[in-house]
This record gives structure tokens, sequence and C-alpha cells, in this order.
């Protein structure tokens, strides 16, 4: 196993923390030291703040898997499954508040009337976008029903399969739902996704180093993460995602790029109810509404509109008020409603899966109990 951060270096990025931290810091530090010494990550950085900005941020260990390049909050990184909700779910809220999706509980079909497979039911944008839709992922053995190397195939089986999980109503999580919330958004809407992203959400945000598809031009490789699954910087550690980005096949499920400081950004915006950090408004309450964290449903998974209310991860007191979401390669981003805090936590995962999530919530924990004094 490659050596962690030296020392020295991890005192440097110890300190790059805000005001009177240093508990929080210290105790990630020791979560993260020990993720990187046991090879589950080869580096993390974490911010957490409120409404007025960032209080806590610090950064350790490496992006890439040959431990060149250093992990910092402006390290842009594959987003994985956050991309459903920091990109697909804002776009659609975006979508409702200027009235071109007015209803999430209408048939996805009638967004998407290239999908020509029967249903049996009626299947909604908003069963799609909490994963209770009844399109899985594997059937039975461990392949996905849909996949083909090529992409325009994948896409054609996408669009012709029907539903193949056991029921609707029960959460089976699966990113052949979010491949046709993208589709669906792009016929709706007649343009690309990633254009509508950028222009809509990111610059206004000032998410200025935040892409769909592919990292910007404008990223220097010394910024660039590698996430799992990949054999260099700045690719899509998805394999369904990948290859529909590269073909120019516009998804939802994974090929966001972003940064920690980019995410804290985005979490500011929910927090102050669908507005930017200079005022501007992406969308309102009609469409926080939609998104409320559910006080009694603790099903595993759960989600209100995309973004997931309750896991076992989840520290109990933030349950029923705050929202999450986490990319199977080491990310996970959280708004707490009550106490108006946001914490984000990415990594670069290259092992145990179930610890990695596990440590990311604890870290969390530390994060947004430590920014409320």
């Amino acid at each position: 196993m490659r050596s962690i951060l030296p020392r020295c270096v991890l005192a440097v990025a110890l300190v790059a923390c805000y005001g009177a931290r240093g508990d929080a810091v210290a105790e990630c530090a020791r979560i993260f030291e020990a993720e990187m010494h046991d090879g589950v990550i080869h580096g993390a950085t974490v911010m957490a703040g409120g409404l007025k900005g960032t209080d806590v941020a610090a950064s350790w260990g490496w992006a890439d898997s040959a431990h060149t390049v250093p992990m910092t909050s402006r390290t842009v990184i594959d987003m994985a499954s956050v991309t459903k909700t920091a990109a697909g779910v804002t776009a659609y809220l975006v979508a409702h508040a200027r009235g071109k999706v007015t209803d999430f509980d209408v048939p996805f079909t009638n967004c998407l009337p290239a999908y020509s497979a029967p249903l049996a039911r009626t299947i909604t944008l908003r069963d799609l976008a909490n994963h209770v839709s009844g399109f899985g992922e594997a059937d039975g053995k461990g392949k996905r029903v849909y996949f083909s190397d090529d992409p325009r195939t994948m896409l054609r089986n996408i669009l012709s399969m029907p539903p193949n999980a056991p029921r609707q109503g029960h959460v089976f999580y699966s990113c052949r739902n979010y491949v046709l919330l993208g589709q669906a958004f792009e016929a709706k809407m007649g343009c690309r996704a990633a254009d509508f992203c950028r222009k809509e959400i990111f610059l206004p945000a000032g998410m200025s180093d935040t892409s769909l598809g592919a990292p910007l031009p404008s990223v220097e490789p010394g910024r660039l993460a590698q996430t799992c699954g990949t054999k260099s910087v700045g690719v899509i550690s998805d394999f369904v995602a990948r290859p529909l980005w590269a073909s120019g096949i516009g998804t939802f499920n994974a090929g966001l790029f972003s940064t920690a400081e980019d995410m804290a950004k985005l979490m500011r915006v929910y927090l102050r109810g669908g507005v930017c950090d200079d005022g501007t408004r992406l969308f309102g309450e009609a469409e926080m509404a939609l998104i409320a964290p559910s006080a009694t449903n603790k099903v595993e998974g759960a989600r209100t509109f995309g973004w997931q209310s309750a896991s076992e991860n989840l520290p109990p007191e933030l349950f029923g008020t705050a929202l999450f979401h986490s990319g199977w390669s080491g990310q996970t981003v959280l708004f707490d409603l009550k106490r108006r805090r946001f914490a984000v936590v990415l990594t670069t995962r290259c092992g145990n899966y179930k610890r990695a999530k596990r440590e990311r919530f604890a870290a969390i924990g530390v994060l947004l109990k430590e920014s409320k004094k």
C-alpha cells in the first residue's frame, strides 16, 4: 500500500479550518487518517457551515491513487450519485419554479414520449426520483438488464424495457430511474441537461468549477481527482453514465464534477429555500415543500423527491430535518433545515464501501455538532 500523506503536509491541511473549530477538525482527522492508513480512502476534504458561509474546512491526503495530487477544497471530483440530486433534482426544481414541469406526480411518459414499453401501472416522475418505480438494475444474475457496451443500444434498451422489480412502491435503488429522468428533462425542456445545469444552476450559484458530463476545460490537471474504477483523473467512475455522456446522451444518474467549495454553495442555496449567495433565486417555497423531509418515514433509503431522508447511517438527531445524498465513490452532502447547517464530505474512496459511508456520516455528525457552537 502506498504511503499516506506525510505528517508535515497533514499539519498544513489541518490548519485550513476557519475560526475555533479545532475539535471538529481533529476528530475528522482521526477518522480519515485511519481510513487512509487502512486503504479505505486516498484522501478527504470537508466543509461545514450555515447561511452566512463556511466555518469549518479541512483536507487530508491525496486526490489520486498515485499519491501525487494533494486533496484540497478546490479539488474537482467525480461526484457519482450525488449527481442525482445536486444536478438532477435541482434542475427539476428550477423547471418547476418556472412553470416548465408543473407536477411531479404525472406519468413520466408525459415528458418522455420516446419511452415505448407497455406499462401495467402509472409511473410518475416522483416514483423515478424516489426509486419506487419498479425499474430495477439486476436480472437475478448480477447484471443490469439494460446494459450494453454500445451507449446507443443501452439507451434504446432503457427506453423499451418495462419495470422488472417485484413491485412498485418498494425502494429499489436504480440508476435507470435517473437515466429516464435525464432523458425526460431534455425532452421536456428542449435542451441538453448539461447546458441547462451550467447556465441555470451552477453559474448563478457561483459554482464556477462544476459541470456535467466532463470536467471543465479550464480546470488544471493538478486539481482533478481520480475516483475508484478509473485509470486516470477527471474520469466518470460510473460505467453506465461514462459511455452515455461520451456519446452526448444526457443522464442524471452520474457524471457531475464539482468541488467541496462549490457543493457548500449549493447547500446554502437549499438552506435559503432556493436563493444563491448573491440573492439570485433559483426556486422557492413551493419547491422546498415538494422535497420536505418526512418526520415519519423511516424506511431505509426513503426519499422525498430525490433527496434521501432516512438511513441507518444518519445521526438520529438529524432525522426528520435533514436531507442528503451520497456517491458510491466516496461523497456525501447534507443540509439540515432545522439547524440551518450543512456539511460536505468528499473523499477518494478506494476500499471498504460500507465503512467509508458509515464514517462519512460520523464526520458529518461531528461537523454539524461543532458548527453549532
